[in-house]
């Protein structure tokens, strides 16, 4: 649906803009310009998830690299507290080397001594306990110090492989992001280029109706005058509709846009008719429509004839009614021999069916 919206308007827009038919020949640059406009929006909208996704992947690799900082963190703090723990380990040391050196210059061979000079029972029972518990003291401490040094060790071990593997992910994480940059890119690029088609497409078009009224100035065709025909003769022998006016899937682009005329099936090179009396303003190859003719039958009363392989008129050329102007083809936007056949008044496409 919104496919034929884009296609309503534009149509819309070039009727109001062109008048005449010096924008009717933009058809099937209408129907170009809605193919890149429908690209255009497929790609913008895969423009805007891949952003999407780079963005959720830059906030990934912010989160990770917040987790690696948290992790240096509690690295630096284990390695703070082995820092410490050996601190009041060599504290524990000394205190115990400088009691043993006091203990030297006192003269005294040590905790033997210690207890040999001992006066009574009860003292040498009292240095024995007091002994004990400075030694018992010493050793716990010296064991615990060395324990929570092994349990420092082992967690900072850890903290380094979750910090590595942390590492590894940011590395991989990083990697998508640049992967979705890159994919942006493209991406950004392939807007570009279609923006570019875009604009051009939409210059031809204003080049053509512009092109199309000089012509018509020049052969004094402008549409003036009264129509003087009625109903118009077939533009061939064949009758067989294939394609009606209207909206329609296009046979080549799939989209969903406006048939601005009636295609009718014929052979190859079967004669095209004049379906109405009038002067020729357009005899040439034309975009999508291939070969292609046009007569302004005065009025504002047009018609058009598409896809010809042969061309028997030229520009300001007077043609009668059922003279033949063209033989058929399949030229320009063709799946097949056939004739594009188009009505238009004042400028306004019309179904020809009610000119036939």
């Amino acid at each position: 649906m919104k496919k034929k919206a884009i296609v309503c308007l534009l149509a819309a827009v070039l009727m109001v803009t062109g008048g005449m038919w010096n924008v009717a020949f933009a058809d099937n640059l209408d129907e170009q310009q809605a193919e890149v406009e429908a690209e255009q929006e497929e790609v913008s909208n895969e423009l805007s998830e891949v952003s999407e996704k780079v963005e959720a992947a830059q906030a990934e690799v912010d989160a990770i690299q917040s987790s690696i900082e948290v992790k240096e963190g509690e690295i630096s703090a284990a390695a703070s507290e082995i820092e410490q723990l050996k601190v009041d380990m060599q504290e524990r040391e000394e205190g115990l080397n400088e009691r043993l050196r006091a203990m030297y210059k006192n003269g005294s061979v040590g905790y033997l001594d210690v207890l040999l000079g001992s006066n009574s029972i009860s003292e040498f029972l009292n240095n024995i306990e007091m002994i004990q518990r400075i030694f018992k003291n010493d050793q716990d401490t010296l064991k615990t110090l060395e324990e929570q040094h092994g349990i420092l060790e082992e967690k900072q071990a850890v903290l380094e492989e979750e910090k590595a593997a942390l590492s590894q992910q940011k590395e991989k994480q990083a990697a998508k992001q640049a992967e979705l940059e890159e994919s942006k890119g493209e991406l950004q690029a392939q807007l570009d280029a279609l923006n570019a088609e875009a604009d051009r497409i939409s210059a031809e078009i204003q080049a053509r109706q512009e092109a199309l009224a000089q012509q018509q100035a020049q052969n004094g065709t402008s549409g003036g005058g009264n129509y003087s025909g009625g109903v118009m003769m077939w533009p061939c022998d064949s009758t067989y509709i294939t394609s009606e006016f209207g909206y329609r899937i296009h046979p080549i682009t799939g989209i969903w846009t406006g048939h601005t005329g009636i295609d009718i099936g014929c052979s190859m090179y079967a004669p095209i008719y004049a379906a109405e009396s009038g002067t020729v303003i357009l005899a040439e190859w034309y975009g999508g429509y291939g070969n292609a003719v046009v007569i302004d039958h005065g009025g504002g009363i047009t018609t058009l004839y598409g896809h010809n392989e042969e061309l028997y008129v030229s520009v300001g050329q007077k043609v009668s009614r059922g003279e033949t102007i063209a033989g058929a083809g399949s030229t320009g936007w063709s799946t097949g021999p056939h004739l594009h056949f188009e009505v238009r008044e004042g400028g306004n496409y019309v179904d020809p069916m009610g000119y036939l």
